[in-house]
């Protein structure tokens, strides 16, 4: 199947998303307001809230002055700066270093805790609410319950393609009724749950 680069013009269109390489495709449709409100509830349950970069960056400074390295003025520098150059690359690489010194700190270890929790969440419950159909092989027949996927048929899914899917399907929901444009230029997060640089 033809790779097709998914265009919503409206807040209530829906697209056929087909992962890279994927045989199947999924259609997604932008949630209504009440419909982002159930899922941000939903999110919030089962995903609890994410901490701000800033709280995980002043959890790694806590954390270094509890494990006092030798060189822990250098340490907090390379944090400062980081949070000052967020999309500086070379930054955010040493930042990934001074954070392997107080990994294990259980303050800062709970923060990163809460994080993976909240983004491994976000597909999983966005496509819940953003599916509307699928074709293709291997697939169960498609159906919504109460307004959501079942979770029995979201667990026959590929596990790769549900977070694929889940992510676009984030991103529309965020879709207000105002949005216009073409939303392919929007993408998901795909921050790290830790303050490092992109994988």
């Amino acid at each position: 199947m033809a790779d097709e680069t998914p265009v919503v013009f409206s807040a209530r269109e829906t697209e056929w998303f087909t992962p890279p390489r994927s045989p199947r495709s999924y259609l997604l449709q932008p949630l209504t307001y009440r419909e982002r409100s159930a899922m941000r509830r939903e999110l919030r349950r089962v995903g609890g809230i994410a901490p701000e970069r800033a709280a995980l960056l002043e959890g790694m400074r806590e954390a270094l002055r509890q494990v006092q390295p030798a060189n822990l003025d250098a340490c907090l520098a390379v944090v400062d700066e980081a949070e000052a150059a967020p999309e500086d690359t070379s930054v955010q690489a040493r930042l990934a270093v001074v954070e392997q010194a107080v990994a294990d700190v259980p303050a800062y270890a709970a923060l990163i805790d809460a994080q993976m929790r909240h983004n491994d969440a976000v597909p999983y419950v966005a496509a819940r609410y953003g599916l509307r159909d699928w074709r293709g092989p291997g697939l169960p027949v498609f159906a919504r319950v109460d307004g959501v996927v079942p979770d029995d048929l979201l667990e026959e899914l590929p596990a790769v393609e549900i977070g694929i899917v889940g992510w676009r399907a984030y991103v529309l929901a965020m879709l207000g009724r105002s949005a216009e444009g073409n939303s392919a230029a929007l993408s998901p997060s795909h921050e790290s749950p830790t303050p490092t640089p992109e994988g």
